[in-house]
């Protein structure tokens, strides 16, 4: 770990649960987020276990609003590794509760986040669902293990399959059998591609995936 130097988000009138699980701390924002005591508590959990490698991060409507406050702010701890877990449950009535984050709010979080990581952080900093994603367009396997036959026709024949396995099946929760999350894995895994393809590319050269930052930088 490299340091605590995280500063808390603008207007972080919040609270955030911390809980630890071995070599990851689990951070639980509830319905405000991170205030000063919840950020020192977190302070104050990766100082006492060094040993840390992973931040997992429970994505709800407290959080999912500013993902580049956020980004910036977890990235502030010096912990190589983010994983980004989005909350999902159903009310008494069958529909999403208050605090479950919707599709296309998920796709614009999973986008702000890699336009960040793509542009600063390659080999820096490593985030689940980018790395995984990467795996799949290097030939190596995916990060999900569903039964493709247990999904319905439209996700057997989306184009990114391959890359959600039709989400975990606790989130195919909505009415047509679909992942509550899909449209936007769909929109994520779309967007990325060329930069996907453009990073596989580099690595079956023997360059460094780094050199991306720098073309990115140029273009703009």
């Amino acid at each position: 770990m490299t340091g605590c130097q995280a500063e808390l988000p603008p207007h972080s009138d919040h609270r955030c649960a911390v809980a630890s699980d071995g070599t990851s701390i689990v951070l639980d924002f509830d319905s405000y987020g991170v205030n000063q005591r919840s950020h020192a508590h977190i302070v104050a959990r990766l100082q006492a276990e060094p040993h840390i490698t992973t931040l997992k991060i429970i994505i709800n409507q407290a959080n999912i609003q500013q993902p580049e406050h956020l980004y910036h702010y977890l990235r502030g701890f010096g912990v190589p590794v983010l994983q980004f877990v989005p909350f999902v449950a159903l009310d008494d009535v069958g529909a999403l509760t208050t605090e479950s984050v919707h599709a296309e709010q998920w796709g614009a979080f999973l986008i702000a986040v890699f336009d960040l990581w793509v542009q600063q952080d390659i080999e820096t900093l490593h985030i689940q669902y980018i790395d995984a994603a990467l795996a799949i367009w290097c030939g190596q396997g995916s990060p999900f293990s569903g039964d493709n036959a247990l999904l319905v026709e439209e996700c057997r024949e989306c184009p990114v399959l391959r890359f959600c396995h039709g989400d975990s099946p606790q989130h195919r929760i909505a009415n047509d059998g679909k992942s509550a999350l899909c449209a936007g894995y769909r929109q994520f895994f779309t967007y990325s591609a060329p930069y996907m393809k453009a990073l596989r590319d580099l690595l079956k050269q023997h360059r460094s995936p780094v050199e991306l930052m720098a073309i990115l930088a140029q273009s703009r």
